[in-house]
């Protein structure tokens, strides 16, 4: 007798919508990132690159757009005069590198973003959200369009499939047990499960198909107490790498364990807070538990980080962050300090300045 497959569940995001067109004021902030160098006693702060953001009204991210602005001198200067090439005039000395766009469902949870390169007809790839049933972060699948494969496109199963992030649909046997799953982005099927059964009446996968666009995927698994229990990173069915979460008696994190793709213990990344002094140090070992480097943060007393430090391997101070707010309490400054290469004085060298402007 054949086996029937019947398609008993469609599970369809149908409600997405770009937040730029949520009513509302658009708010921005401007993020530059500022390089500076020392000549013969003189300090220079060069812009190298900025971040233009805007949010929607819900203060979701609507899109996000990086410049970088140390583009060669060629292309900084022409001749005002290209006969006369004694006067240089200044060019605007900026170029577009990526631009980031975003949608939301009506949860407010983000669903899809996208990456594209120095012009929006160059779309880099794809990434959707996915989560479970209590609003916590299950997966996120990121693939590239141009690399899908036109056979695993649907047709005439969805009414509009450029405005669904994902959906998934099951098929059974006759006896209920499952047959086959698939999952489905922007209305092709990138991901597909076949079931089987073994002698012992176990239901066991049989095959597994990937869409070559995949790019990557993570997975979130969590404790029954909710807090998040493992990450693993894999492409096309593979492990590239995963991380454990771990615990204290208090459910307070002080351990994650890096494992490679063979599933080796890479690092270990051993967590420690003082609630008094507001100090938090995280402690970078590799597998034979040598220090690789040590990260200290100091908070102040609404819980924001205001002094970073990195320690490398033989427990020197390489580098300082210090960091600053307005009086709104939101982000204003970074400023990032080489602390290997003293000035003459013996103060710290400050090598870049990261600053935030906001509408």
């Amino acid at each position: 007798m054949c086996i029937l497959m019947k398609l008993i569940n469609i599970i369809l995001y149908t409600f997405v919508f770009l937040s730029s067109f949520i009513a509302g004021k658009t708010k921005t902030k401007t993020i530059k990132t500022y390089n500076i160098s020392r000549n013969f006693g003189t300090e220079t702060r060069e812009l190298t690159q900025s971040t233009f953001v805007r949010y929607n009204s819900k203060n979701q991210i609507i899109d996000s757009t990086l410049y970088v602005h140390n583009i060669p001198l060629s292309d900084k200067y022409s001749y005002i005069n290209f006969n006369d090439r004694r006067s240089l005039q200044k060019l605007e000395g900026i170029e577009r590198l990526m631009h980031f766009t975003y949608e939301y469902n009506l949860q407010g949870k983000l669903i899809s973003k996208y990456l594209y390169g120095n012009n929006n007809d160059s779309l880099k790839w794809r990434e959707f959200y996915k989560y479970y049933s209590n609003g916590k972060l299950w997966k996120i699948i990121r693939f590239d369009p141009k690399k899908v494969n036109s056979e695993n496109k649907i047709d005439g199963l969805l009414p509009d499939p450029n405005n669904m992030p994902w959906g998934e649909t099951f098929s059974y046997n006759d006896d209920g047990t499952i047959k086959e799953h698939k999952e489905f982005y922007a209305g092709y099927i990138i991901e597909s499960t076949i079931y089987d059964i073994d002698t012992s009446g176990s239901i066991i996968i049989k095959q597994e198909n990937f869409d070559p666009s995949i790019m990557k995927k993570i997975t979130y698994s969590y404790n029954e107490n909710g807090t998040l229990d493992q990450i693993i990173n894999s492409r096309r069915g593979f492990s590239i790498g995963s991380e454990s979460h771990q615990y204290d008696k208090s459910g307070s994190k002080n351990k994650i364990e890096h494992y490679d793709l063979n599933g080796n213990l890479e690092k270990t990344t051993t967590l420690l807070y003082n609630k008094y002094e507001r100090r938090s140090t995280k402690i970078i070992t590799d597998s034979s538990k040598k220090l690789i480097r040590r990260i200290e943060s100091i908070k102040n007393s609404y819980e924001k980080k205001i002094i970073e430090a990195t320690f490398d391997g033989k427990s020197r101070l390489i580098q300082k962050k210090t960091i600053g707010y307005d009086s709104s309490g939101r982000l204003s400054r970074v400023h990032d300090y080489d602390m290997l290469k003293p000035t003459e004085n013996g103060d710290p060298i400050l090598i870049s300045i990261i600053t935030y402007e906001y509408d």
